[in-house]
C-alpha cells in the first residue's frame, strides 16, 4: 500500500492506539491511520480533501483486553470491550503423571491473558509483540492486524516450546465482545456446513416452514439459543447449539471436510468470521454466545485433551472478520439482490385484479413482510417460490406462463425448482414480469 507522505494529524489521547484504512478515494489515493503507542496519525494527500471516516476502525489500548477492544463499521459500533474483558487467553492444565487415576486429575492451574508489549506498523499491517503470562510463565507471540476492504485479517504466531514441563495446554482462546441489539429476537446465528448454510435465529426452535405458523413471531414460547459453535477436527465437522451455557448441546449438521466459517448477525449489521486454511488448522473452534455478547476462536479448543508445551510447538493461527451490512453473512450470497428480491415479494402479494392481498403471501409463508423474510427469515428466493408453489399452484403457473413456461400444476417439486430457476433468472436480469393469469 502507498501511503502519501503529506499531512498529518495526532489524536489528543495518547494512551490510545488505534488504526484505520480506508478505501481509497475518487483519486485513487490510500488512506491510512496508523497505530503507534504515541497517538494517532492520520497520513492523505495534501492536494485532496481531508478523508472521509472510512468504512473500518478498529481501536487497541495498552491497557485494554490484550486483542481488540473497539471496532467500528460505517460508523456503527459493533465490538467494544468492557473493562476487565479478556480479549485472549491461554488456560494450562498440571500434566498427569500417565496413570489413569491421572486422566481424571487434570485440573486448571493457570489462565495467561494476553499482554501486548510493543507495535510497529509496516505496509498497512500493525504488528503487536506480546505474551500470554501471569507474570511468571510466558508464552510469546506476535500478532499481526491487517484491514482489506471492510474485513480483518488476523494471523497469531505463539510459541508453546518454553512452557514448563508440568504444564499442558488446555484451551487457547481469542475472545471478540460484540455489541448485542437489546431484542434478543432480532439475533442471527449461521454456520457454514458441507451441503449448506445453517441460518437461524436466537429464538428459532421452531422446525416447521410454511402453513399458517407466523414464523417471526413477536415474542419466543421456547428457550432461546443462547450459544452456538462449530468445532472443525482433522477430516470432519460438528455444527452444534445450546438453550443455555450450561445445558446440553444439540448437533445440527456433522460431516466430512472443513466448511471454516461462523456468523453473527443482526438485522442491520453482521461479522462472519472465517478460519484460513481450515482443513490444515484443525482442530480449532468458533463458539457465539448471543447471551453474553462474545464471539470466541479458539485454535485450541476445550474439546480437545490437553498436550504439552513442546508437542503442541510454534503456532501459526489465521482467520478473516468480514463486517457486513444487513443480516446475510459475507459468505452467503443471496439468490436476488435486495432490491429485485422486494419487488418478486410484493409481487406475489398482489392477487386478481392487481389488489394488493398480503394473506396469499402470508399464508404459504407465514408473514407478509418483505423485511421479515429477507433480513430476519434470510429465506431464498427460491425456497419462497417452492412454498408457494406448493401452497397456491394455480397463481404460480400464471406467473411462470408470463415467461413462456408451462408448469403443470402438481408436478414434482425438483422439477419445479428447475422451472423456478429460469424465473429468478429473468427477474434478475429483466425484473418482475407482467402476470399472466
Amino acid at each position: 500500500m502507498m501511503i502519501a507522505d503529506c499531512g498529518m494529524r495526532i489524536a489528543d489521547s495518547p494512551r490510545r492506539m488505534s488504526w484505520l484504512l480506508g478505501r481509497r478515494s475518487a483519486l485513487r489515493v490510500a488512506l491510512a491511520i496508523v497505530l503507534c503507542a504515541h497517538g494517532r496519525l492520520a497520513v492523505w494527500r495534501a492536494d485532496a480533501a481531508e478523508p472521509k471516516p472510512a468504512p473500518l476502525t478498529v481501536t487497541t489500548t495498552p491497557d485494554g483486553s490484550g486483542f481488540i477492544d473497539t471496532v467500528r463499521f460505517r460508523g456503527r459500533r459493533v465490538l467494544s470491550a468492557a473493562k476487565g474483558f479478556v480479549g485472549a487467553a491461554v488456560a494450562l492444565t498440571e500434566a498427569g503423571d500417565g496413570t489413569a487415576a491421572s486422566l481424571f486429575s487434570h485440573k486448571t492451574s493457570v489462565t495467561l491473558k494476553s499482554v501486548l508489549i510493543d507495535s510497529r506498523s509496516a505496509a498497512g499491517t500493525m504488528t503487536f509483540v506480546g505474551a500470554y503470562t501471569d507474570g511468571e510463565i510466558r508464552v510469546p507471540f506476535v500478532r499481526r492486524l491487517r484491514i482489506a476492504a471492510e474485513a480483518l485479517d488476523v494471523t497469531e504466531e505463539a510459541d508453546f516450546t518454553a512452557l514448563p514441563g508440568r504444564c499442558a495446554v488446555a484451551r487457547h482462546e481469542l475472545h471478540l465482545p460484540l455489541v448485542l441489539a437489546g431484542d434478543p429476537h432480532v439475533r442471527m446465528f449461521g454456520f457454514g456446513g458441507a451441503h449448506r448454510a445453517e441460518l437461524f435465529r436466537m429464538d428459532m426452535n421452531d422446525i416447521h416452514r410454511g402453513g399458517k405458523q407466523l414464523i417471526s413471531a413477536p415474542r419466543g414460547h421456547w428457550p432461546y439459543w443462547d450459544v452456538a459453535g462449530v468445532l472443525q477436527l482433522p477430516g470432519s465437522y460438528r455444527i452444534w447449539r445450546a438453550n443455555h451455557a450450561d445445558t446440553m448441546a444439540y448437533p445440527i449438521e456433522d460431516g466430512n471436510g472443513a466448511p471454516g466459517w461462523a456468523d453473527y448477525s443482526e438485522p442491520e449489521w453482521g461479522v462472519t468470521a472465517l478460519v484460513d486454511e481450515p482443513a490444515g488448522a484443525a482442530p480449532w473452534s468458533i463458539r457465539i454466545d448471543a447471551r453474553k455478547g462474545v464471539l470466541t476462536v479458539a485454535p485450541r479448543p476445550p474439546s480437545q485433551p490437553p498436550i504439552a508445551g513442546k508437542q503442541f510447538g510454534k503456532r501459526t493461527f489465521r482467520f478473516r472478520l468480514t463486517f457486513h451490512e444487513k443480516s446475510w453473512p459475507a459468505t452467503v450470497r443471496c439468490e436476488l439482490p435486495f432490491a429485485r428480491y422486494r419487488e418478486l415479494l410484493e409481487a406475489l402479494a398482489v392477487g386478481s385484479g392487481g389488489r394488493k392481498q398480503p394473506y396469499v403471501l402470508h399464508s404459504p409463508i407465514g408473514t407478509s413482510d418483505p423485511e421479515t423474510i429477507i433480513f430476519r427469515e434470510r429465506l431464498q428466493p427460491s425456497v419462497v417460490l417452492r412454498t408457494f408453489y406448493r401452497g397456491d399452484a394455480w397463481r404460480m403457473q400464471g406467473r411462470m406462463k408470463a415467461i413462456g413456461v408451462t408448469v403443470p400444476r402438481n408436478q414434482p417439486i425438483a422439477d419445479w425448482d428447475e422451472a423456478a430457476k429460469q424465473y429468478l433468472d429473468h427477474v434478475r436480469t429483466h425484473g418482475m414480469p407482467k402476470r399472466n393469469e
